[in-house]
């Protein structure tokens, strides 16, 4: 069993909550694209993998795009984020793997962090 002997069920569900709960805390305390790397960990990065955002037949194919992914698949998995949690799990995909030109609005200070 994964959980050990004695950690029942019960227990393992309430404990995966709590952890589930703490990552939601610390992405609600950092802001712009750590906010959306915590955001994406804690929602998206059970069933992504790095092959998602790295296949050549991406539908992204600019930040607006992207965003709208992401706005698209926190709809579909049932979510409630805020424009501005959409708009961090973005700047932080885009930082990570797409490298778009990000508008001013959104990443108002990682500008010089996406320039390659």
């Amino acid at each position: 069993m994964i959980f050990g002997p004695r950690l029942g069920m019960p227990s393992a569900a309430i404990a995966f909550l709590a952890l589930s709960l703490a990552g939601l805390s610390a992405a609600q305390a950092a802001t712009g694209a750590e906010r959306g790397r915590l955001l994406y960990e804690t929602r998206c990065g059970a069933c992504h993998a790095i092959s998602v955002h790295n296949r050549s037949a991406r539908k992204a194919k600019t930040f607006d795009g992207l965003r709208e992914q992401v706005l698209r698949w926190s709809a579909e998995v049932g979510g409630s984020w805020s424009g501005d949690e959409i708009d961090d799990v973005a700047q932080y995909l885009n930082q990570r793997y797409y490298r778009f030109h990000c508008p001013r609005s959104v990443c108002k200070d990682n500008q010089a962090s996406l320039a390659r």
